[in-house]
Order: structure tokens, then C-alpha cells, then sequence
């Protein structure tokens, strides 16, 4: 029987279809990397408009205060809306800023809207408030951070960034030392004011530094310090003495401590429950002949749960939830000696941890909000009777805090967001230093905190301005 022979296959139509196939994913793949660049270059390119936009909106406001200022404190009335504008020659951004003076006559709202040639746009408003001749303290934590006395840093490098307002107010010293956030430190924001000192620092937009010193560095530009700020130190025994007080009176009554801003929140009977330490009045720690102070530490002997902690709606005013690491605090704590917080936490509530002694900090200090950040709600205030010391690497703290004493920034990649003041001034910063304010923390912070700083309002009885609010819309 024969046999059927088949044709020889032909396989170059396949390996055409391969071919193909391989041109096309080359051509897919070189597109996606194309569209990628593209895409990154575009979103470096925006974030640099809206710097140049925000720097220039920012501008305008300074710009809008100096011009309203001068006019009332001649005795000018200014009723009717004042516009000012202007550019900025490095990034060719635009500002215009008008100010309107508000129906209680008490204060001026002012919104600047900075704008890129791309029309890219960048708003910022301000409050300027009427105040009289006499001397009052600056709006505590506003957006601020205070640095009076000494500034002994040194040089802060690595890859930083200062976001916000910054205050650094020096004692008179010949020659002026120097603030130096050379190095790769970025800085945004503003405005920068530096008494009293020289400043070094860059920016990758335009920042103006206001100084009677020098101020040199990339995208700065140097103006006059138009204010003179003074430290107004705490009266120490008298402010000691009240916060005792307050804290053995809210121990007694289980009431919500002595601020507002908690209303919401529901107090739980009495529990015997205390700090180690706290044998009397359960919001008081230790006593003057022992001073045991307060030390929150993890690991098999760590700090031990305390108080009655529900939820954050439901506490006691001084609790501790060893289990999650959660410290409860309301109103005013008193602490005879030192404050040392080694373990990482989370802290609910709106209160204040005064100490008599040193306040240590090395670990990470956040408040429970959702986003990490605080509120009319969650805001730890600290007061340190000595110095205020920060002892671990990479860190972060988030509060406000008052020290009569330095504020050590010895560790290096800390980040603090808040407000942070001292009497004392800064010392040993070191390199990769995270700063940013908080807008309107002023409003949180309890009323166990101290202000510090204070602004001739003017002389002669004659009028002035001062700037209560500012932030980025």
C-alpha cells in the first residue's frame, strides 16, 4: 500500500508574527518609558511653580503688613480695602494682596494670591490685629518657633527642611553670631526672622530672611528686621507654684482639667489607679523632698498601665495604657524632677506636663489623630524647668513645648512639628533636621503653657499691627 508524503511545513509566517510581536512590545515599553519621564519632569516642574507661587503669595502678605502697619501707627484710618502688588525678580511670580479691614474694627484680613507665569496660583491669608501702644506677648506657637537667648548650634546640614515660620530671637552679643542652616537644609515657608545674628541658608525659591544681621545663601534675600522682639522669661517660682495647684485641684474633682477645648470628652469615676510615684493627689508625681519623676519606658520593665482608659472619649485625666503605648492627659501634670519618654507613644487629650527638672524625649511622640497631626483635641504641651533634650536618632516629636532652659537638638534626623520654645536657645544641632509649624496651634495649646516672646506694639500711644494668623489655603 503507498505511502502519502506531506508537504515540508513552513514556519516563516510564525516567526514573522514574532517578530512583530517583539517590535511592538519594544515600541510599548519605549512609549511607557517616555510618558513616564515625561510625567515625573511635569511634576517636578509643578511643585517648582507652586513653590515660586507660594513664596510670592507669602511675600505679599509681609508686603501688606509693612504697608498697613506704618499707616496705622501714624494714625491713618484704613477702612476701605487696601491692594498691594508686586513680583518677585527670581522666579518672575506675581503677588497681589488685599486687606480688608473686618466689620468688628478690630483687625485686618488679608488674602495674597501669588501666581507663576504658567498661571499657576498659590493663596495665603493673614490676620493683622489692632493692638495698642502698650507691650503683649505674640500669639504663642502661631505658626512660630521660638528661640531666645543663645544660639550655640553650630552648622545643621544634611537633607533638612525648616517648613513654617521661624522666630530666633539672640541677646545683643558683638560680633553677632550666625545661624547656620547651610548645607543641604531646604527651607520653605517662612517668614524667617533672626535677631540679633547672622543667617546662612538655602532655598529652593525665593525666601526673604529678615534680619539686623547678614543673610546669605541660595534664593535669600535680605530685608531690615522692622520689629525689635524681647524674651519675657517666666516668673518660674510663681508658675511652678500655680501649676501645682491646678494639677491637686483637677485631682481632687476629676474635672477636665482647665481648658475648653475638651469639652467632649466623658470623665470616668475616680480610680486609685496612679502613676508610680503619685501616691497623693493622682495628677501630682512625686513631691518636693522626692522627686521620683516621671519615666515612660517599654520592654518586660516598662512603665505599668495606670488611670482608667476607655477611648479617647472616655478617660481619666492623667492615664497610661502600657498594652498600646497610649498616654491619656487632660488639664495640668505635675512632675517633681525630671520627664524622660523612651518608648514610642501616641498620647489623646489636651494638656500639660510640667517638670521641675530635665525633659528628655527619645523616641517618637505623635499625637492618635489620623493623620498624625494635632488638634483643638490632641496637643501634649511640655514645660521643662531646665532643658529640653532630645537623645535618639530619627524621631519625631509632635507638640508644644516650653524650656527655661536650651532646647538640645543633639541627635541627628529629628523632626519636630509644633511649636518649640526656649529661654535658653538652641544647642547642639545636628545634621537632617525636620522643623515644621502648625498653623493655628496657637488655638490648641493648653493653658498651662507659658508665652515667652513679646513685640513693642508701638510708642507714644500711637496704634500698631500685629500678625494673630497665618496659613497656607
Amino acid at each position: 500500500m503507498g505511502k502519502t508524503r506531506g508537504r515540508p511545513y513552513d514556519d516563516s509566517g510564525m516567526a514573522l508574527a514574532i517578530v512583530m510581536g517583539v517590535i511592538t512590545l519594544m515600541v510599548l515599553l519605549a512609549t511607557g518609558a517616555f510618558y513616564f519621564a515625561s510625567q515625573t519632569l511635569f511634576q517636578t516642574q509643578m511643585a517648582a511653580h507652586h513653590d515660586s507661587a507660594f513664596q510670592a503669595a507669602s511675600s505679599g502678605i509681609v508686603v501688606a503688613f509693612a504697608d498697613l502697619r506704618s499707616l496705622v501707627a501714624s494714625g491713618t484710618s484704613v477702612t476701605s480695602p487696601r491692594v498691594v502688588s508686586g513680583s518677585i525678580a527670581a522666579s518672575s511670580a506675581t503677588y497681589v494682596a488685599t486687606s480688608t479691614f473686618n466689620a468688628a474694627q478690630s483687625a485686618y484680613d488679608c488674602t495674597s494670591t501669588g501666581i507663576t507665569p504658567d498661571g499657576t496660583e498659590e493663596v495665603v491669608v493673614a490676620c493683622f490685629s489692632i493692638v495698642t501702644a502698650a507691650p503683649g506677648p505674640l500669639p504663642y506657637g502661631s505658626d512660630v518657633f521660638y528661640f531666645a537667648g543663645g544660639y550655640q548650634a553650630g552648622s545643621v546640614n544634611g537633607e533638612g527642611v525648616i517648613s513654617g515660620a521661624l522666630f530666633i530671637l539672640l541677646p545683643p552679643a558683638t560680633p553677632f553670631p550666625t545661624v547656620d542652616f547651610g548645607g543641604n537644609m531646604s527651607l520653605s515657608g517662612g517668614p524667617i526672622y533672626v535677631q540679633n545674628g547672622n543667617f546662612i541658608g538655602n532655598s529652593a525659591a525665593p525666601l526673604t530672611v529678615y534680619t539686623n544681621g547678614t543673610a546669605t545663601g541660595t534664593n535669600i534675600t535680605r530685608k531690615s528686621l522692622a520689629d525689635t522682639l524681647t524674651v519675657t522669661p517666666v516668673d518660674l517660682p510663681s508658675f511652678q507654684t500655680r501649676s501645682l495647684v491646678n494639677a491637686s485641684r483637677q485631682s481632687t474633682d476629676n474635672l477636665l482639667g482647665d481648658t475648653n477645648t475638651t469639652a467632649t470628652v466623658t470623665e470616668v469615676p475616680y480610680t486609685p489607679t496612679r502613676c508610680a510615684g503619685a501616691d497623693g493627689p493622682y495628677k501630682v508625681v512625686g513631691t518636693e523632698t522626692s522627686q521620683v519623676g516621671l519615666t515612660i519606658i517599654g520592654g518586660n520593665n516598662g512603665t505599668a498601665s495606670f488611670g482608667s482608659h476607655t477611648s479617647d472619649a472616655v478617660h481619666d485625666d492623667f492615664a497610661y495604657d502600657a498594652g498600646n503605648h497610649k498616654l491619656y492627659i487632660e488639664g495640668t501634670v505635675y512632675v517633681w524632677g525630671d520627664v524622660t519618654i523612651s518608648q514610642d507613644i501616641t498620647y489623646s487629650g489636651n494638656g500639660t506636663i510640667v517638670c521641675t527638672g530635665v525633659m528628655s524625649v527619645g523616641a517618637n511622640v505623635v499625637p492618635s489623630t489620623s493623620d498624625g497631626t494635632p488638634d483643638a483635641r490632641h496637643l501634649l504641651c511640655g514645660f521643662s524647668s531646665g532643658t529640653l533634650m532630645f537623645t535618639k536618632n530619627n524621631t519625631k516629636c509632635v507638640g508644644a513645648f516650653y524650656a527655661v532652659g536650651a532646647v538640645d537638638l543633639g541627635v541627628n534626623q529629628l523632626t519636630l512639628v509644633g511649636s518649640f520654645t526656649s529661654e535658653g536657645g538652641v544647642s547642639a544641632a545636628k545634621n537632617s533636621l525636620m522643623i515644621t509649624a502648625v498653623p493655628l496651634i496657637g488655638t490648641y495649646v493648653a493653658p498651662g503653657l507659658p508665652n515667652l516672646a513679646s513685640t513693642s506694639a508701638g510708642s507714644s500711644g500711637s496704634p500698631n499691627l500685629k500678625m494673630t494668623m497665618w496659613r497656607r489655603i
